[in-house]
């Protein structure tokens, strides 16, 4: 019993430690706000080119200043407050919240309450509302899912993502995880890499590391596992035969995290939560969420 609570305890820490990176995802990080400045200065930048705005600027006075207020038109789970509060108080906008990152918000619900010159509110709108309305969809539907599966498995973004660390904070905001953040994190040896021939003696120089495979079929899982990687990914498995190779591995090696991916959906995603794997990947979470639907109202 002792070793077993061991092998678990082992899994959990290194889990929380490489999948679930929350926080390096937050504004006060160096790293994360330097991109979340980059990605909206460039957006604005895209939006207002030399000339600006011009219809707010021949329609409304320089320094008319009014509040406003950006309301939700669908149900659904709020991403996206920390950045886009943080690009406003940017540009001089007072910012009123009246809701948090990663609580549940209904049709017609103000988020925030925004003061300031209106000329330059409504230059920022629509960079601040694509923030919101991308990463709140990525957040519902990751909240969808997690409630899905129910708690069983950790639900994970893979690195097809439009806008880098944002979509992977709003799978964060959403109750997943965050899986690696770059290329730089660990040593994921994928299929790619494993066509080259006689690089075995190069993975044995890992056993030191964190490290995962991916493998695409049973017999290489059982072959991969006596090079000790800490984790291995089923690579378009089905759920039985991910039990099937979990099995065996087991006999072998009993402390390598398991995760699914390639697939997988929400129509089959309980089934994978059943097969024994700790972690499920989802490219869908990023690269094809929907966005959810706000909306920047004159109060």
């Amino acid at each position: 019993m002792v070793v077993k609570n061991t092998y678990f305890m082992i899994k959990k820490q290194n889990i929380k430690k490489y999948f679930q990176q929350a926080g390096k995802l937050k504004m006060s990080n160096r790293n994360y706000c330097q991109q979340v400045k980059f990605l909206l200065g460039f957006f604005l930048q895209e939006d207002l080119a030399r000339e600006g705005d011009i219809t707010s600027n021949l329609l409304i006075d320089a320094n008319e200043v009014e509040c406003v207020k950006i309301v939700a038109k669908q149900d659904g789970v709020l991403a996206g407050l920390e950045e886009v509060c943080w690009f406003l108080r940017q540009h001089k906008i007072k910012c009123q919240s009246k809701i948090r990152d990663g609580q549940k918000i209904s049709t017609g619900q103000t988020i925030l309450v925004l003061q300031g010159n209106l000329r330059k509110i409504l230059s920022l709108e629509r960079t601040a509302l694509n923030v919101l309305q991308r990463m709140s969809g990525i957040a519902t539907q990751t909240n969808q899912l997690v409630r899905k599966v129910g708690g069983k498995v950790l639900i994970c973004p893979t690195r097809k993502t439009q806008w880098g660390l944002l979509d992977k904070k709003a799978v964060v905001i959403g109750g997943g995880g965050t899986h690696r953040l770059g290329l730089y994190d660990f040593v994921l040896i994928k299929d790619n890499h494993l066509k080259i021939a006689n690089r075995e003696s190069r993975i044995v120089n890992l056993k030191n590391s964190f490290w995962e495979v991916e493998v695409e079929s049973t017999k290489q899982a059982l072959a991969m596992v006596k090079l000790n990687p800490k984790a291995m990914m089923f690579d378009n498995f089905k759920p039985a035969n991910i039990k099937k190779a979990i099995k065996g591995i087991k006999t072998i090696n009993k402390n390598i995290i398991f995760e699914a991916s390639g697939g997988i959906n929400e129509k089959n995603i309980v089934s994978y939560a059943k097969s024994g794997v700790d972690i499920i990947s989802l490219g869908a979470l990023t690269h094809s969420a929907k966005a959810l639907d706000v909306s920047l109202e004159i109060l």
